[in-house]
């Protein structure tokens, strides 16, 4: 009887692919996840940016009976699927701390009444209760944790609210769970599996090596001028300009513009408007060119970026890769360049160490909210911007957020229910060495005498093919081009000639 249930859900899902997403075949490697989660196996999947992690979760949830819980970490990309998957016919809705209170209410009770298909959770609320008790009365016969490199203190965006997912699937009567990344070492892999308690899973793992993407590094005498000629060289070609700062992207993005190209740009300082204008122009190839922050990228649905031009250093190798890889994600031809500037790993530590903030001022913080409880401290009043230590408090601010100690809800920042302050000086100083020790990886690729593609795969925990991989920028110069050359062969790659 299971065997026959299985096959007829097999073979649901090959029409299901057909009919709602309109691919005709599955990518490598994704029949074999959906295929695990039809079969009831707990999954953990490792696949590089643009592998089509997202169709593996969300076409099983279509198969199986219920609601299925998608927690992601990302408010705006939880918004960006869901609108695609309303496009595509599929009842589907997402809860997070930027709904009011009474929007929240209502998603929960059509939830509970079975209306959707497929519910994107922010993980920070399974810190409430109330919230976890509602879950009781859904039928969830599978979890997606999308991000998952988030649960791991050695993953490159650890968020500690990920460590309550674990006692999320216990509540909601062990349902089969999935856990989906981009960017996870071996390290990161076996937090995954302990902390989601997933011991019997079948860990699916594709190679991070992408064949078709050209790695380079470059040190102008003139970055913005690089840029401008590179994006002139390439007028046709879509591409994405990353920038460390708001300030830097917009400074960019004008210079653009006021030489004759139609850029965009993209940073969390602009509106929601702003923001979905300046993506559309981007997406819908009025303009050619992106000029964003990191903020930029998530679930964006554009599969012929040609290049994309690092103008500073990430602050890690898996931030670096998950950007790099936006590049080329229709199999052709693309070239991925990290401009070197010695100032930027300076900057980059400078930002990490105020990131992590004396434990006195975050305890300080949650502690002035527990007494004001229910009716919160809007955000200004609370960080006292301007004031002596502000930025201390903006930075105490976020940690107290990211560890589930408190919540913004329209620029009004409330408790959450945990009553007692426990994280410690140690909890920071730790996360904050494991930071450091991943910049220092970001600057020794700098650094690397070989091969550029060898030093990222070695990074991921794989072993090159080749020494060398003849395709980037170390491996182009050994074999004795120029820099005119390696344009010249660029452009072939590109262009086909």
């Amino acid at each position: 009887m299971e065997t026959s249930l299985s096959d007829k859900r097999r073979e649901q899902a090959r029409k299901l692919l057909q009919q709602r997403f309109g691919y005709s075949d599955f990518r490598k490697g994704q029949w074999e996840v959906v295929d695990s989660i039809l079969s009831g196996k707990n999954s953990i999947a490792v696949f590089p940016t643009g592998g089509g992690k997202s169709l593996c979760f969300q076409l099983p949830a279509l198969v199986l009976p219920g609601t299925t819980i998608v927690i992601s970490p990302l408010i705006s990309l939880m918004k960006d699927q869901v609108d695609s998957l309303v496009e595509k016919g599929i009842a589907a809705s997402f809860i997070s701390s930027s709904l009011s209170d009474y929007e929240a209410e209502q998603r929960i009770r059509r939830m509970k009444e079975g209306r959707y298909k497929i519910v994107y959770i922010a993980p920070e609320r399974f810190h409430s209760e109330a919230f976890a008790a509602a879950l009781k009365n859904v039928t969830i016969p599978f979890i997606a944790v999308d991000e998952a490199h988030c649960i791991s203190q050695w993953g490159h965006n650890f968020r500690p609210s990920y460590l309550k997912i674990r006692d999320l699937i216990q509540i909601v009567g062990n349902p089969v769970v999935a856990a989906f990344t981009a960017t996870a070492n071996e390290k990161v892999q076996k937090d995954m599996i302990e902390l989601l308690g997933l011991s019997q899973c079948r860990l699916f793992i594709s190679s991070f090596d992408r064949p078709n993407l050209e790695f380079r590094i470059e040190q102008p005498p003139c970055p913005d001028a690089y840029v401008l000629n590179y994006v002139k060289n390439h007028a046709q070609k879509s591409g994405i300009v990353y920038a460390s700062t708001r300030k830097k992207v917009e400074n960019l993005y004008f210079y653009l513009r006021n030489n004759g190209i139609r850029a965009a740009m993209y940073h969390a300082g602009l509106t929601a408007e702003q923001r979905n204008r300046q993506q559309n122009s981007y997406i819908n190839g009025e303009a050619r060119v992106i000029v964003a922050t990191n903020a930029f990228g998530m679930g964006i649905d554009k599969s012929d970026v040609r290049y994309i031009i690092h103008y500073n250093m990430p602050i890690s190798m898996e931030s670096y890769y998950q950007e790099a890889g936006r590049a080329g994600r229709d199999g052709k031809s693309a070239v991925c360049i990290l401009l070197k500037n010695s100032e930027d790993y300076r900057l980059n530590k400078f930002l990490i160490n105020g990131n992590y903030p004396p434990v006195k001022a975050a305890e300080n913080l949650f502690h002035r909210l527990r007494r004001r409880k229910a009716s919160g401290i809007p955000k200004e009043l609370l960080l006292g911007r301007g004031a002596s230590g502000s930025a201390v408090r903006e930075s105490a601010l976020k940690k107290i957020i990211e560890y589930g100690y408190a919540e913004i809800r329209n620029g009004v920042v409330f408790p959450s229910e945990k009553e007692k302050f426990t994280l410690s000086q140690k909890d920071i100083d730790r996360h904050k060495k494991i930071e450091l020790e991943k910049l220092d990886a970001m600057q020794r690729y700098f650094e690397e005498k070989n091969c550029l593609r060898a030093y990222i795969l070695r990074y991921f925990n794989e072993e090159p093919k080749d020494v060398q991989c003849g395709h980037c920028s170390l491996c182009l110069r050994k074999a004795g081009l120029n820099n005119s050359d390696m344009m010249n062969r660029v452009l072939a790659n590109i262009f086909g000639k």
